[in-house]
């Protein structure tokens, strides 16, 4: 069953469609199921958040919940940033999420996946970089607040990689998403990216299979025609490396299903 658990709608400022045009294209991919993870954002100097899921949002969730055959779930896509945890798990226990989803964007405040920003890389040193990106994952991972981890290898999106083997950071990363239940989310959004590759990469997914750490599918749709893109290619990703199963969440409850 295709399962896409990132979606962004227009609540999220950088994404296009109503939860009815996303419902609507769901529907018509025959996906089995989809949860709303908008942006939820951290001021990197003060730690104001940006919170797109106000009073009107959560009733117009509840009311397309009511009325859609369509399963759906209610989630958020949040920033991790190691100062503001608390103020993260603050933000969490306010709603009633299906599921969390956590994401690192940001080393310091240098935010990675900006095209404005992508000369950064050429600054640094990429093996040290991906030390640093996925000392974060990890933090992530150790907080126990978030039931999956979005674009695990994001890092990659504009194809700098390490010139010698990286393998070990890679299964420190597996080592922790198993220890503390973190989902690895496999994110067809890396097809369209400069990377062309989804994330994980193959050479991860693997590492990840062996740690035996779930999966969850994501499009990370930011407009109604991407959601559930790619999943065809996702799915047979998942298969090569010996997934059968991927999880579905209620109430921060975690199920599994045949993909």
């Amino acid at each position: 069953m295709f399962v896409d658990y990132h979606i962004h709608t227009e609540a999220s400022l950088d994404a296009k469609g109503s939860m009815e045009e996303y419902v609507k294209n769901a529907k018509q991919k025959k996906l089995g199921e989809i949860g709303f993870s908008e942006h939820v954002k951290f001021n990197n100097i003060n730690g104001q958040p940006f919170i797109p899921i106000k009073s009107t949002y959560l009733q117009n969730f509840l009311n397309l919940k009511a009325k859609t055959e369509l399963p759906v779930k209610l989630g958020a896509e949040v920033d991790f940033i190691p100062r503001f945890v608390q103020k993260i798990e603050g933000f969490i226990r306010k709603y009633p999420f299906d599921y969390v989803i956590g994401a690192v964007h940001f080393i310091d405040n240098w935010s990675v996946d900006s095209p404005s920003q992508i000369c950064e890389y050429s600054k640094r040193d990429i093996l040290k970089t991906y030390e640093e990106y996925f000392s974060l994952v990890k933090k992530l991972c150790e907080s126990r607040l978030f039931d999956s981890l979005a674009h695990p290898d994001l890092i990659k999106i504009f194809g700098f990689k390490p010139k010698t083997d990286f393998s070990h950071i890679l299964i420190e990363a597996a080592e922790a998403m198993a220890k503390f239940n973190v989902c690895a989310e496999i994110n067809t959004s890396g097809l369209r990216r400069p990377c062309h590759e989804i994330y994980p990469s193959e050479q991860f997914l693997k590492i990840l299979h062996n740690h035996n750490v779930p999966i969850v599918f994501g499009s990370d749709a930011h407009e109604p025609k991407d959601v559930g893109r790619n999943f065809t290619e996702a799915k047979k990703l998942a298969e090569k490396v010996g997934y059968t199963q991927v999880c579905v969440f209620e109430r921060r409850e975690r199920d599994f299903v045949k993909i």
